[in-house]
């Protein structure tokens, strides 16, 4: 892992940003965030003076060495936040005190809360206190942030059921032809019910339709033929209507049949 930009934003912060040499709350000649002799070079003396851009350089060549401190002595899963804030710890009390300290012992044991409290154990000199509460703080932050990421990721991990009304907001063409197999079905069946009601009361079918013929040739009025066979035009209404809905069955069966390749080839979870 590496410092992310908002962790050397929030560093910068808490050590300064000085183009010209300075000497640090207990006399050590400073430049740039933070950067003593003791950091490797360039070597910092009186009157020193450096560029924006050669901080910067500087910077990300100290980071190295405490970004690589905090990856090889932590043992446990940390999130980038925690690990800035480990850094931001390492920055300031040295890479040695930082693998030998309680804060690094208490999280390889797997006690966060304890070990940001142990931030609070490197508060010499007192003008410290404030740096640490701050540093304690992001790493909390960030571990109260990673128990929500982890717990996001337990409920993603549970399998979805994916419903049908699911499936047909995303788009799946084999839900839509299964939709109009079932509706059809359902027409037909109402059709069959209404036809078989109509020939309760017409009776004896062949004789009335022989009947309707008869009464056709003799010149009968169309209204009255009506009144009078009516459950004939029923049973011809629902053959024309239980006709068209099985077709529409046989259609439908053959779109889903035909549906479940473009919605494979589109990634659409048909849920079969």
């Amino acid at each position: 892992m590496r410092m992310s930009a908002a962790g050397r934003a929030e560093l910068i912060r808490r050590e300064g940003f000085r183009t010209t040499a300075y000497r640090d709350s207990v006399g050590v000649w400073t430049i740039g965030v933070g950067h003593t002799a003791a950091a490797g070079p360039p070597v910092v003396k009186a009157g020193m003076k450096i560029s924006k851009q050669e901080v910067d350089v500087i910077l990300s060549r100290d980071l190295e060495k405490f970004e690589k401190t905090v990856n090889t002595v932590v043992e446990k899963p940390i999130s980038q936040g925690q690990f800035d804030a480990l850094c931001s710890l390492c920055f300031n009390i040295g890479p040695g005190a930082f693998a030998r300290s309680t804060t690094v012992r208490r999280l390889n044991a797997g006690n966060f809360k304890g070990a940001a409290d142990a931030f609070m154990m490197w508060v010499k000199p007192p003008a410290l206190r404030r740096r640490r509460l701050g540093e304690r703080q992001q790493f909390l932050d960030a571990s109260q942030a990673q128990r929500v990421i982890a717990a996001a990721d337990a409920a993603d991990a549970i399998d979805e059921v994916v419903t049908a009304d699911y499936l047909r907001l995303a788009g799946s063409r084999t839900i839509v032809a299964t939709d109009r197999v079932k509706v059809s079905v359902g027409g037909v069946v109402a059709a069959a019910t209404a036809a078989s009601a109509a020939i309760t009361q017409a009776g004896d079918v062949v004789a009335q339709a022989r009947d309707l013929a008869g009464g056709f040739e003799a010149g009968a009025g169309l209204l009255d033929l009506a009144r009078s066979y009516w459950p004939l035009a029923v049973i011809g209404a629902c053959v024309v209507a239980s006709a068209w809905f099985a077709w529409r069955a046989w259609a439908g069966a053959m779109m889903a049949e035909l549906a479940r390749v473009d919605d494979a080839n589109t990634g659409v979870n048909t849920g079969r």
